[in-house]
């Protein structure tokens, strides 16, 4: 029975430790499938796991004394926006918005606590799965097995990625924009898959070490990545693979001198550069300086710029996590855009204007002790493996200067798991009972928070926090659209409580109080919204959609700010307030002309939406400001002319048009019109010939004689085509009138060509018939108009 036991013992031990080595390979993959975690509820899910797996294997080594030094000060860097803000430098930005604003902030450091407390907790769990990672007591075979089921996983991330994106489908909790990838950002897609790329190569050139034929499954998973990368659009992607390979095929080379292997590994680079190159043609486009990762680099430096504008007027320790989006919309200068800035472009500016400069220091500190643990490179120590780990951890932390896949928690895990499996193993570490003990507490801790995450935002709780902010904005819009406006502003008064720094809320605060007749107070929260986002014109423009019926003056007020925020959008923005009620309001209305008139982009909008009583009138005055429309650019002028001749008096644009006669390249089909109403219909025809754009007709391949053609057609009645190359040929012959049937009888049918009216016009006015020819080209024009709109 000993030998029995002992046996199951060992099976049990093993399987346990299986299913932890797989758990820990397998969560930072989950991370990545759960949209990257861009979402709480996803957050929560990855956080319960985390938590669990510290209640039921706690790291029990400790990584040394000078790193768990760092690691905790880092923590604590981290905290310190939780003491009182007096202790520390006042910003210019914290007074404005307490005396010039009145928005009550709380004493401490950090503007917003609750944001800061929710944003504490997942750095603790990051920390917490460095610690995991790193601590790991590991056989070398154990090492393999997580590095390659993490390869594995990454790969068949990629191959869904690739095969819903040729659906056309994605999957519900994914939000790319370019329905691509599990990543709201592109480049955070092939941040990923570039990492998995390099440790490809590594696994493949293990297997063909020990002779095993799972090299052959990695050349597909390598295609795979390589098509993801492409398609994910992704530069850093792209940058990330061809270094990663090139100095891990490099170091395999120079390790083991052969000039075979050295030719192995140059032929594979330019292998992969001819294949990129071969399946995307745009890939030179991708790498022009002046673009980067779909950003300029000219907007990317402002943004830079501004961020260190922010971070010399904060206190040395940083504003606190999850403030920079607020305030950094205060600091924006030379970066103006039309977009809010979410983050400064670069990881490691991110954490300097939230935490300091001192925990930038401190971050690459621990970064710089984790890498001497992974030397020495020797044979037989998976040197491969941890090579390839190491070179991608890197990587990803120098491409975190240019970009923020360091503040994802999917990418974060993975390059994180990575720099804890390139530690040369077995560790000479000391076991530590309270390390458990401490990992314990935070997986409780964790567990919690996950739990709570989990739950509050399916059910929309208003849980303390990043979570109980967003559940409130989905009650307050549920609220609003019920008309209580009462529960509205209950809802986003308490979220401001955790949030006093989200426009969002204060702007849906005021619109529910103008409708409460609670003018002073929304008039409050209006300037709170505007400060808070002094670039998105939808502030400016839901405020003066507020205003409009209660007090017109105020909603001039802001509407003229969003007309200024809009930028190039400016006809789209003012033709949504050309609503009914605002050009029949006697308050509003002449301001709406106002802008129209004087503003040449948006004239054809305000004229578009006049009624035809007032149409003449207010095309009059325009004239009489604007006598020579020098302000207007070449397209605006046509299309102006053009709305004239189809909605004005035709003598008042033959007046105009004989004051200026340059006009009548842009009304000449206003006086077209004219001359057909007083009977002159050639010279009405003629104008269309002159000046009308010129028609798109089919290509003629075919050169048959026209008893061929009339015999086609006769065979196949319904074909355009053929009907088309027959009109030609009856006019090349002089046969006018049979060239008139044949179009006709398509001209006639609802659903036919709209070319075939203008060729009836023209065999009209060839036999000099100028009244049809007109009528002919005017059904022409009006069914090519309903066919483009």
């Amino acid at each position: 029975m000993e030998p029995s036991q002992a046996n199951e013992n060992q099976n049990s031990a093993a399987a346990t430790r299986w299913i932890a080595n797989a758990t820990v390979a397998s969560l930072p993959v989950l991370a990545c499938f759960l949209g990257g975690v861009t979402q709480k509820w996803e957050e929560g899910v990855v956080v319960t796991l985390l938590a669990l797996c510290l209640l039921v294997r706690p790291p029990r080594f400790s990584l040394g004394a000078l790193t768990n030094l760092v690691l905790f000060t880092l923590f604590i860097l981290a905290a310190v926006a939780f003491l009182p803000a007096s202790w520390f430098f006042q910003p210019t930005w914290r007074a404005a918005l307490v005396n010039d604003f009145g928005i009550q902030l709380p004493s401490t450091l950090t503007p917003q606590p609750w944001i800061t407390l929710t944003y504490l907790l997942s750095f603790a769990a990051g920390l917490s799965w460095l610690y995991v990672v790193s601590a790991q007591d590991l056989e070398l075979r154990e090492v393999r097995f997580q590095l390659r089921l993490f390869t594995s996983g990454i790969a068949l991330l990629a191959a869904i990625c690739i095969a819903l994106y040729w659906a056309h489908t994605t999957l519900p909790f994914w939000q790319d924009e370019r329905n691509f990838g599990s990543f709201p950002n592109p480049n955070q897609s092939g941040d990923l898959f570039g990492l998995a790329g390099i440790m490809i190569l590594a696994c493949a050139q293990d297997d063909l070490r020990r002779r095993r034929k799972w090299w052959i499954v990695w050349i597909p998973a390598f295609v795979v990545i390589v098509v993801a990368i492409m398609l994910s659009s992704s530069r850093s992607g792209i940058e990330i693979l061809l270094v990663g390979s090139a100095f891990w095929l490099g170091a395999f080379a120079f390790r083991q001198p052969a000039p075979s292997r050295l030719a192995l590994g140059v032929s594979f680079l330019l292998l992969l550069l001819t294949a990129l190159f071969f399946f995307d043609g745009q890939i030179f486009e991708r790498f022009r300086l002046r673009d980067f990762g779909g950003i300029s680099m000219d907007f990317w430096w402002r943004i830079f710029h501004d961020t260190f504008r922010l971070i010399r007027n904060s206190p040395w320790c940083g504003i606190g996590f999850g403030n920079f989006e607020s305030i950094f919309a205060i600091f924006r200068g030379v970066s103006p855009g039309d977009r809010r800035a979410l983050h400064p472009e670069s990881d490691w500016l991110w954490v300097w204007t939230e935490l300091g400069w001192p925990a930038v220091v401190l971050t690459i500190v621990v970064i710089a002790l984790l890498v001497t643990r992974v030397f020495p490179l020797r044979v037989g120590t998976n040197q491969g493996y941890r090579l390839a780990a190491l070179i991608a951890a890197l990587l990803f932390a120098i491409h975190g200067m240019i970009d923020v896949s360091g503040h994802q928690l999917g990418t974060a895990f993975a390059a994180v798991f990575l720099l804890g499996l390139s530690l040369h193993r077995p560790l000479c570490l000391k076991a530590s009972q309270w390390m458990s003990i401490l990992f314990r507490f935070v997986g409780l801790v964790l567990l919690g928070t996950g739990l709570a995450s989990v739950v509050a935002v399916p059910g929309e709780k208003l849980l303390p926090g990043s979570v109980g902010v967003s559940s409130a904005k989905q009650l307050s819009a549920r609220a609003d659209r019920g008309r209580d406006f009462g529960e509205t502003i209950a809802l986003t008064t308490r979220a401001l409580r955790w949030a006093p720094l989200d426009w969002q809320l204060y702007l849906t605060r005021a619109v529910a109080e103008v409708e409460l007749s609670q003018a002073e107070n929304a008039i409050n929260d209006f300037r709170r919204a505007r400060f808070l986002e002094p670039i998105a014109y939808e502030a400016p423009l839901a405020e003066g959609n507020a205003w409009l019926p209660y007090r017109p003056m105020l909603a001039v007020t802001a509407w003229r700010e969003a007309l200024r925020r809009a930028g190039p959008l400016r006809p789209e923005v003012y033709t949504s307030m050309l609503s009914d009620a605002s050009l029949a309001s006697p308050d509003f209305s002449p301001f709406l002309e106002e802008i129209g008139l004087s503003e040449h982009d948006l004239t054809l909008p305000y004229l578009n939406r006049l009624p035809d009583a007032h149409f003449n009138r207010v095309f009059a005055q325009l004239l009489r400001s604007n006598p020579t429309f020098q302000s207007f650019s070449e397209t605006e002028k046509l299309a102006l002319f053009a709305f004239w001749s189809e909605r004005g008096d035709p003598e008042e644009i033959s007046r105009a048009v004989e004051q200026h006669p340059a006009w009548l390249g842009y009304a000449w089909l206003g006086m077209a019109k004219y001359k057909a109403s007083k009977g002159d219909f050639r010279a009405a025809y003629e104008l269309t010939q002159r000046y009308g754009e010129p028609v798109a007709l089919p290509r003629v391949a075919s050169n048959l004689s026209l008893q061929d053609l009339e015999n086609r057609f006769h065979a196949a009645p319904d074909s355009s085509n053929i009907g088309y190359e027959l009109y030609r040929a009856q006019m090349q012959n002089g046969r006018i009138d049979e060239a008139l049937l044949t179009v006709r009888h398509f001209s006639e049918r609802p659903n036919s060509p709209p070319y075939f009216h203008f060729l009836e016009a023209r065999c009209w006015a060839e036999k000099q018939d100028w009244e049809r020819a007109w009528n002919a080209w005017q059904a022409f024009r009006a069914t090519q108009m309903r066919s483009t709109h």
